[in-house]
């Protein structure tokens, strides 16, 4: 199993399905949600973000994904939970384009 180096397919658009008016109610809900970040690490290809541990900030974050699923494609999404209900980080990953695609979502809340 390949974990560290790129492994996106080029041919995956780096295309939203929302129509402008979806894109403009999912633009809030991800600004509340972007708020919440603690820390920004930058990934070969992606961003790993750091949110509060609570069981309530799990189940957010696995909206997120599944929400973001159906209109993003793109993304290759990981939860890591660390120890003793320790910090949760949200790896959003993809590819050649994606990091920009992350910068705005964070730079949108901030």
């Amino acid at each position: 199993m390949k974990q560290d180096g790129e492994v996106f397919p080029d041919e995956v658009a780096l295309a939203c399905s929302l129509t402008e008016s979806e894109h403009v109610t999912r633009s809030a809900e991800l600004e509340d949600l972007f708020k919440s970040v603690q820390q920004v690490n930058e990934l070969a290809d992606g961003y790993a973000l750091r949110f509060p541990g609570s069981d309530t900030w799990a189940n957010r974050l696995i909206q997120f994904i599944t929400f973001e699923r159906a209109c993003c494609p793109f993304f290759t999404f990981a939860l890591v939970c660390e120890p003793k209900l320790g910090p949760i980080w949200l790896h959003l990953r993809g590819p050649e384009g994606v990091k920009g695609i992350v910068e705005a979502m964070i730079h949108s809340s901030m």
